[in-house]
Formats: C-alpha cells, structure tokens, sequence
C-alpha cells in the first residue's frame, strides 16, 4: 500500500517482519548445527518444533487462534520446552527455554507476564542444576550461562516481535486517524453550524411569522420585527462565511503510548541483553575451571564489556534518525574492543562480534552496510578455524557454525530493535502529518461549502427583510408573499446548515436554476434561463450547481444587475456554462473566496473556470467535460 505521500507502508510492514523472522532463523541455524552433533534425530525435530510457534506468532500471519487458544498455544510450547529434558537430561540445548518466556510477555498482559517470565527463569535454573544436572562445569559458570542465555532468547522474541507488530498497528491504522480527524472536523462545524445557524433561522423565522400576522393592521409591528429579522440575517451571513475556517486544535490523539514508549523498551531490551553478555564474558575469565586466568586479563574483560556496551548504546542511537557524531573512530573502537579478547580468550572472546556486526548496518551506508556485516561475521570462522585456541579438532565445525550463526542472529537484534524503533516513531509522526493534512484539507471544503451553500440563501434572506420593509404600507399583500418565501429561505438554510458537514456535497442543477429564478426576479432582475438541460453525471451536475449558487450569490451582493442571463450548450464534447448580468459595481472585484471555490471545484471535475469583466457587464464561464448520464451508466 502506497499512501498519496508516495510512503510504501506494506514494504515496510514486510521489512519489519523479515527482521524478526531473520532472528529466528539464524538463532534456529545456530541450535540445529549444534544439535546435529548430539547424533539423535529426535533431539534436532525437538529444536526446530520449539521454533514453530514463536515463529508463527512473529510472522503475525493466521494469528487470530493466539486470542481465543492463548493458554493451550502456551502449554503446547511449554511442553516442547521441558519434555526434552526428561529425553536427554542435560545434554539439551541451553537457553532455548526463553523462547517459551519470550512468548509469555508477547501474549499475556502486563505486568503479570512479567512475574511469569520471572518464574521460568526460577524454572530454568532449577530443572538444570536441581534435576538433570548442569551441561559443565563448574556448576556456577553453568548456571550464569544458562539465564543469560534465556534471558537473551526471551527478551529478544519479545523485542522485535513487540516492535514489528506496532510498526504493522501504526501503519494499518493510518488511514483511520485520518478518517477520525476528518470525521471530528465535520461534527465541530455542523455543531457550530447547528447551534448559530439554527438559533438563529428560528429568530428570523419567528420574527418573519410574527411580521406577517401582524400585517396588515399592524404596521409598526410589522416593520420592527422584520428590521430585527434583517439585522439577525446579516449577522448570520458574516458568521457563516468564518465559521469552518477556524482553526481545530483538538486533532486527537497524539501518538499512542506504545509508540512513546518504544525508545525505552528497545533500549531497556537491549541494555539488558548487552549486560547480560558483558557478565558472561567477564564470566569466561573470571569462572575458568581449572585453568586459570591472570587478573589482569579479568579486569580487561570487564573493561571491554563495559566500554563495548556504551559504544554500543551510541551506535544504536534508539530512536534517533541521526549518526552520533565521529562515528566511523567510534565504530573502530567498538571493532578493536571485539577483537582484543580473542588471543587471550579465544573463541569466547568474539562475544560481541554480533554487535559490532549489528553496528556496521545501523551506521554504513546502504549499499556498504550488508559487505561491512558479512566481513565481520565471515572473520569468526576463519579466526575459529585459524586459531582455534583450546577446542577440540572435531568440535570445531559444530562451534563455528554454532557462533557464526549465533553472531548474525544477535546482529539482527541490534540492528532491529534501533531501526524498527526508529521506522515506528517516524511512521507514527507521519501518520499524525497525514491526520493533521487531512484535517486541514476538511476545513478547506467545509470552509468552501458553507461560503458556497449558505451563501445564496442567507444573502437572499437578508435581501428579503429589505424587500418586505419597501412593500409594508404599499402592497400588504405582496409583503406577505415574501414573507413566505422568506420563512420557506429560512427552513432551506436549516437544511443547507446540516448539509454542510456531509460527507458528499450533493446539490441538484434543476433545482438551484429553479432558486436562482425565483431570487433574482423577487429582487427585481429579469432572468433568462436555458431553454434546453443536457443530462450530466450526478459529480458534474453538482458542480453546474454550486456555480449557479456561488454566482447568483454575487449578483445579489456585488451588483445592481436588471438582466442575469443562465446559458447551458454542449460544444465539441464540452458542456458550457455561462452566466452574465448588466450591474457589475465599480467597487466590486473579481476575486474573492466564492470565485476562488468555484474555479478550485471546477478544477476538481477536469474543467476549467473562468470570470470576465467588461465595462458594467460581468460573467462567469465553467467548461466541464461532457457524458450524458445515459452514456455514464
């Protein structure tokens, strides 16, 4: 889906999902290659079914069974998570547990999911060192790896799932803000229009009733009410013409708490699993078995876990679009900190490679970013396999595939949690542009329609209190015939008033040429009308309409016309509307809002408007493409 700002939210959608799903999958890779050393095919079907159903939820296809079978969805997982241990004690994999965790915060509400996640923790370290027995030791080193490594599982499903899933909330509900900022525009307007408008039409029509009971024995009477009636006529005229333009702060809801909130739970996310690597390369050091490490090396662990973790955190910069300043000398130290351990730890002393590959795609360049990413994950098994340190010969294959995958897995994860931060944070900025545009658009046509549609007849209702006012005392009986036509005006603005703030602006040609007519000769004005209607589409004849308003409106305001002349021909395809009068005053102008909507709704339709002045004589012309309504069915 492409919106009118050229924003391609489905790629974006589709990006955020590839993410998460490419976690999953380098993470599955990791296990499997490891698993495939165990010799058991039923251990590797049991590591690629504990990624079935987190990888169904973050892929957000079919997932409506997550709400009516959450807890049987959970339990199902919960089982592929702990039978295998009754299968193959501590020779399962470790840290896969979290998936399991992970899935509890996506799906049970807050903070209960959270105590929940906590106690599996508790489970986990329970069920390896109180039941099955710890996968090496020493027993503490075993744990602490353990949690983190559960805790990293978990805490990434949830992160990524959590921010690709508000990436597809924000851009599935961008058009509704719209519609929601459009839709409070329209009942601010008809409110207003409702409570002014309304007010005051039961004034004049209240004053008009009583003018015309009043006459003709009482004059005076008569008089006082319609020169009320006039003044509240014309003060009704004034404030319809401003009424929609004013401006509506209350656009509605800004962006949402999630989105707020996003900076802070990627950053939480990833704080936590930095830390959490930084403790097991301390870890690596400081609990070593039997053979020893010096003290210094130890404090050099520490060091460069903390120092890697910082740089990290600036590198990601969530939910800031900007690079952080000297980046590239940051980035360098980030690579020197993620290579320094590894003569003296060996393997385990490329922890953090995943994040400095994580690095090299949130600050490179597109078209470098994926070389930089591959170069850097490329350079764990080649040093692995050059110096393979202390691991045994046949077990390099198996910890270089394991490490390599596991690398690009975490990668991801730094790389998604900033940019889908980011992507979220900017979609929900644009998606309130686009409610503000919207909005803004709305008071444009609510503006044009009220100055369009209530224009004719509030003018003609004033021009109307003026016309009894002449008549009262020389013909009663005429008086009284326009006071009726003026009480008829006043229950057509009511019905104008509350089509004003309708979704779709309908006006009929025939009735507003019948208007018109009847306006303008009750002011005096010979009319000439066309004598033959071409049928038109209901969009085009609505448009001839509004014309046929707007210019009425003028001859009434702007002008002493005697002669108005309505002209309707068909000419090479084109339908011509023209409409002329005799009276153009010298202080009147061609410009003005009411021309302006004309020629911005006569654009709309694929026509073309135009208004001439010369000497007294003034018309306006609106040329429209033309299809009979037969030819349009």
């Amino acid at each position: 889906m492409v919106g009118t700002d050229g924003y391609d939210t489905r790629r974006q959608v589709r990006g955020a999902r590839a993410v998460v799903l490419g976690f999953l999958g380098t993470l599955l890779v990791g296990r499997a290659v490891d698993a495939v050393g165990h010799g058991d095919s039923w251990y590797v079907l049991f590591v690629v079914a504990l990624f079935v159903l987190p990888t169904w939820f973050a892929s957000g296809v079919a997932r409506e069974p997550w709400y009516r079978l959450r807890w049987w969805l959970l339990g199902a997982q919960a089982v592929l998570t702990y039978l295998p241990f009754a299968l193959f004690g501590n020779g399962w994999v470790g840290g896969i547990s979290g998936l399991l965790a992970g899935l509890v915060l996506l799906t049970v509400p807050a903070p209960a999911s959270w105590v929940v996640f906590g106690a599996l923790a508790v489970v986990e370290e329970v069920v390896w060192l109180g039941f099955v027995g710890p996968p090496y030791t020493p027993a503490v080193h075993a744990g602490l790896w353990l949690l983190i490594a559960f805790a990293d599982n978990g805490l990434a499903l949830f992160g990524l799932t959590w921010l690709a899933e508000l990436v597809r909330q924000v851009a599935s509900t961008r058009d509704e803000l719209a519609a929601a900022a459009v839709t409070r525009q329209r009942l601010a307007v008809a409110e207003r229009l409702r409570s002014m408008i309304g007010e005051r039409v039961r004034t004049v029509t209240d004053r008009a009733t009583a003018a015309r009971e009043a006459l003709p024995d009482r004059r005076d009477i008569a008089r006082a009410e319609i020169e009320a009636a006039g003044v509240t006529a014309r003060e009704m005229l004034a404030e319809a013409r401003g009424i929609a333009a004013e401006s509506d702060e209350r656009i509605g809801a800004r962006q949402e708490t999630d989105v707020v909130l996003a900076p802070r739970l990627a950053t939480g996310v990833l704080l936590a699993v930095l830390v959490l690597f930084a403790a097991q390369n301390a870890a690596n050091v400081a609990l070593p078995g039997e053979s020893g490490y010096p003290v210094g090396t130890l404090v050099l662990a520490v060091l460069t876990g903390g120092a890697v973790t910082g740089l990290q955190l600036r590198h990601s910069g969530i939910g800031r679009e900007e690079h952080p300043p000297a980046w590239r000398w940051t980035f360098a130290a980030q690579a020197v900190l993620t290579y320094v351990q590894y003569p003296l730890l060996g393997p385990a002393g490329l922890a953090f490679a995943g994040f400095l590959a994580g690095s090299a795609l949130l600050l490179f360049p597109d078209r470098t970013r994926w070389v930089w990413f591959g170069a850097i994950v490329a350079s764990m098994p080649a040093l692995i396999l050059l110096v393979p340190g202390g691991s045994p010969p046949e077990e390099l294959p198996r910890w270089t595939g394991y490490a390599t995958a596991t690398a690009v897995a975490f990668g991801l994860l730094v790389y998604g949690l900033a940019w889908l931060t980011r992507l979220a944070v900017r979609m929900a900025a644009l998606r309130e542009e686009l409610a503000e545009l919207a909005a803004v658009r709305e008071r444009l046509r609510l503006a044009r329609d009220t100055h369009d549609l209530l224009g004719l007849g509030l003018s003609a209702m004033a021009l109307k209190t003026d016309l009894v006012m002449a008549l009262i005392g020389r013909d009663d009986a005429q008086a009284r015939c326009e006071l009726d036509d003026l009480l008829w005006l006043c229950a057509k603005a009511g019905d104008d008033a509350r089509l004003v703030a309708t979704e779709d602006l309908r006006l009929s040609f025939t009735s507003e040429l019948g208007l018109a007519f009847d306006i303008l000769t009750s002011s005096g004005i010979a009319v000439r009308l066309p004598e033959r209607l071409p049928s038109a589409p209901k969009d085009v004849d609505g448009v001839l309409a509004m014309v046929v308003r707007e210019a009425v409106t003028n001859i009434l305001r702007h002008s002493a016309a005697l002669h108005c002349t309505i002209t309707l021909v068909v000419v090479d395809g084109t339908l011509r509307l023209r409409i002329g009068n005799d009276g153009v005053l010298e202080e009147a102008h061609g410009g003005g809002s009411g021309l302006a909507n004309l020629r911005t709704r006569v654009g709309v339709a694929d026509g073309r408007f135009t208004a001439r002045r010369a000497g007294r004589e003034f018309e306006v012309v609106a040329e429209l493409p033309y299809q009979s309504a037969k030819d349009a069915l």
